[in-house]
């Protein structure tokens, strides 16, 4: 489970923000990959990075990152799609073979924008290879955006990587993208404006009191739901303080620890949130522990280094004394 969105504020500039929801714990933390910095495959030779960039990942042997921005202002999360990714069972000479949690990895140091991932698109074969040290191989689709603030979806429910078109800038998790937008349709009676009084016969029946115009807004965590909520509110806030908007919108479906119990047992909740300022490289992570937002921009002297660097933070929960 997890929830992502694209927003440009008044002046122009482009964000994408997701919440990184899940059962277990990744401990993900502020991770900046180099330029030049060779990364390791599991199917093929190291690659160099182009472009360097930003983003919430862990270092499992190598870096496995969810999600980031690089120095183009290309920004891409990846968010689950169960029981819909479908992978390549082979490896294929004529292609760059990667896991699927690699994509994120290729994409970010080595593309500049979703045109150039239009072109670039058939080079890559997904081939269905598990995570190392967690023994799955994870079913993902993926939100990109960059410069321009066009935003698009890969997807792979097909067998073959497919670019779909965002109209709304938002996506959550199954089923795939394109029913997501179908289902839109049930909603077209919510309205930022209350209703007015109706008559009914003599009788005139009169909303209860504010927001009558939200009624039927789905508020549970199923993906549908989030997508349907996140897709109405994306659309009516206020962006003129684009920031504090996005982490507004993404309060509405931040799971809290103990609401949503998988079968088997695990414990699936918001561990962090993440906004993509791709017009000013600026990457802002909030983690579940507290109500601190981390900024890291990506500048020269990260991008020079010559190895990769995570960056720790204040996991305790702060309050400001007045008095």
């Amino acid at each position: 489970m997890c929830t992502s969105l694209t927003l440009t504020s008044n002046n122009q500039q482009h964000f994408l923000a997701r919440t990184m929801d899940f059962g277990f714990q990744l401990d993900g933390r502020p991770v900046v990959i180099p330029r030049n910095y060779a990364w390791k495959k599991q199917l093929e030779e190291s690659q160099e990075t182009r472009y360097g960039f930003v983003g919430t990942g862990r270092n499992l042997d190598e870096y496995f990152l969810a999600d980031g921005v690089n120095e183009q202002g290309l920004a891409i999360a990846e968010l689950y799609f169960l029981n819909e990714a479908k992978y390549s069972s082979e490896v294929k000479e004529d292609r760059v073979n990667l896991a699927p949690h690699e994509f994120i990895m290729w994409v970010l140091g080595e593309i500049a924008s979703i045109a150039e991932l239009r072109e670039r698109m058939t080079e890559i074969n997904l081939v269905e290879k598990e995570i190392p040290l967690l023994g799955f191989v994870p079913p993902l689709h993926f939100i990109i955006t960059d410069r321009t603030g066009e935003t698009v979806v890969v997807e792979s429910d097909s067998g073959e990587l497919v670019i779909k078109e965002n109209p709304v800038g938002v996506m959550t998790n199954s089923p795939e993208f394109g029913w997501h937008l179908k289902n839109l349709n049930n909603y077209l009676s919510l309205q930022p404006n209350n209703f007015t009084n109706k008559k009914i016969g003599d009788y005139e029946v009169q909303p209860f009191g504010q927001g009558s115009g939200t009624f039927g807004l789905p508020g549970g965590y199923t993906s549908p739901e989030r997508f349907v909520r996140t897709v109405y509110l994306r659309s009516l806030v206020d962006a003129d303080a684009p920031l504090n908007a996005l982490f507004k919108v993404l309060d509405n479906v931040t799971i809290p620890k103990g609401v949503n119990i998988k079968n088997d047992g695990a414990v699936d909740y918001t561990q962090y949130r993440a906004a993509f300022d791709v017009t000013n490289l600026t990457y802002y992570f909030n983690p579940y522990e507290n109500q601190e937002v981390f900024e890291l921009v990506l500048d020269e002297e990260l991008l020079n280094k010559k190895e990769p660097i995570e960056f720790e933070y204040d996991r305790k929960f702060k309050t400001t004394v007045l008095h």
